[in-house]
């Protein structure tokens, strides 16, 4: 059984162009899985976009579930900016993000 777990803003500062979210909902061996998403400029046309997540664990259980979901953030990150830069350019979610969303929301 997967638990549902929800994300809620934490702080928001538009000088800086950041925002951090912090999930809740987590199994108990998880002490913190937050992010922080930074848009820094770089032109008129461009940006970069930094996301810094902290995750801990407590206990013999997290230190081995931490490597098992490190692994799986690495691989499902992997397309993160694809997405991220598809969205932008399209206002449109990436047609990979909308495969993953329809194959969520089948019974």
């Amino acid at each position: 059984m997967v638990p549902e777990v929800t994300e809620t803003l934490v702080a928001y500062d538009e000088a800086n162009r950041s925002l951090t979210y912090e999930a809740s909902g987590m199994p108990a061996f998880v002490t913190t899985a937050r992010n922080t998403w930074t848009v820094t400029p770089l032109g008129e046309h461009r940006s970069r976009v930094t996301v810094d997540a902290q995750f801990d664990t407590r206990g013999l259980l997290g230190a081995l579930a931490r490597r098992l979901l490190l692994l799986q953030v690495g691989r499902t990150s992997r397309h993160l900016a694809d997405d991220l830069r598809y969205y932008v350019e399209h206002d449109t979610p990436s047609p990979r993000k909308q495969r993953q969303v329809a194959r969520r929301q089948r019974p």
